[in-house]
């Protein structure tokens, strides 16, 4: 890593400082983290910023082999939706970090309807337990879920910007994702395909709302059949198209003239602060000095 003119790192990268001064540093995050552009010359995240040429956002979703597929999912017709015969899931494997809506909603809709749970977390339903371990999860619990008509898709945390895969699964399994997280998650997706808990004053508004819309195929199926993005953009499909011209920007400089963290002053002060923190620290694991 010292000797890199270049250098791909992601939050859990933490020897990343310990590149030597002039290697080129690239940000790759998923998580609900804004980049440090003190530590990093370019970012790519979810975050809804601007910086020149230094920052592009790519929203965790779209980070995803499955997502080039939202655009063109097929429709179902009235004979699939009969197939759909279990009501709602929630497939998570940590409480621990999470925004508590998500227990709190869990619990709330679980008392009118028996809402599956199949992931560690709240786990009533064994159905996932026996899965290969060597297998594709993503594609395993999408395939799963093909059986429900609702899925609780809340993030751990609501963050603008990041949307993660809990709720395009959701979409991509032909269930209505009862959404919560990003407020702005109606910039992206289309808000005739999904319900969105920030709509609904109370829990027990949006849960009658969900009896209502199960209650009603015709409705429900409309719903289901909904294009996924907003205006019916390909928004996978431009975010793939805009991280190759990002990264192909970078490397079509020269060298020399690609760094964009400043060289001199303070910044460089903290940056030759955090590579001597970083091998110390490095000293001591070695020394098993913790």
């Amino acid at each position: 890593m010292t000797e890199a003119e270049y250098l791909f790192y992601s939050p859990f990268t933490p020897d990343h400082h310990a590149a030597r001064p002039d290697t080129i540093k690239i940000l790759i995050t998923g998580e609900n983290l804004c980049p440090d552009f003190n530590a990093c010359d370019y970012g790519i995240s979810g975050e809804y910023l601007e910086l020149g040429d230094r920052h592009l956002r790519i929203p965790h979703y779209a980070t995803y082999e499955a997502a080039k597929d939202l655009a063109s999912r097929p429709k179902i017709n009235a004979v699939d939706l009969e197939q759909k015969n279990k009501f709602c899931n929630f497939i998570y494997s940590n409480g621990l970090l999470a925004h508590p809506i998500r227990e709190q909603f869990f619990h709330d809709l679980n008392s009118i309807f028996p809402v599956v749970s199949a992931g560690r977390y709240l786990r009533n339903d064994h159905s996932l337990t026996s899965r290969d371990p060597d297998a594709d999860w993503g594609l395993e619990k999408r395939n799963f879920v093909k059986q429900f008509r609702f899925t609780i898709a809340i993030e751990n945390s609501e963050h603008q910007g990041y949307i993660t895969e809990k709720i395009t699964d959701a979409f991509l399994a032909h269930t209505v994702p009862i959404y919560w997280g990003d407020s702005r998650v109606s910039e992206e997706f289309n808000v005739d395909a999904f319900l969105h808990l920030r709509d609904y004053p109370t829990h027990e508004a949006a849960i009658a709302e969900i009896q209502r819309l199960n209650a009603d195929p015709k409705r429900l199926l409309a719903v289901l059949n909904a294009p996924v993005f907003r205006g019916g953009i390909d928004r996978a499909e431009l975010y793939t198209t805009s991280a190759r011209d990002f990264i192909e920007g970078i490397f079509a400089q020269p060298l020399a003239k690609a760094r964009r963290r400043p060289r001199h002053g303070r910044a460089q002060w903290l940056e030759q602060k955090r590579r001597k923190d970083q091998t110390g620290i490095k000293r001591r694991i070695s020394n098993n000095r913790f």
